[in-house]
């Protein structure tokens, strides 16, 4: 995952547990696919979307 901005960097690598081709309906059933998608939300909205560069 990037870091937000244009000196945006490499912040965090998520290994993602499912294999391809994916298909999203079923991924979407597995309770695993929320805990990823909640952490990734997490990592872009609250520690990286507010940085106080200004």
């Amino acid at each position: 995952m990037m870091t937000n901005g244009p000196a945006a960097n490499i912040g965090e690598i998520m290994d993602i547990p499912f294999p391809r081709p994916r298909d999203r309906d079923r991924i979407m059933e597995d309770p695993q696919y929320y805990d990823l998608r909640n952490y990734a939300l997490d990592f872009l909205y609250n520690r990286f979307a507010h940085d106080d560069a200004a």
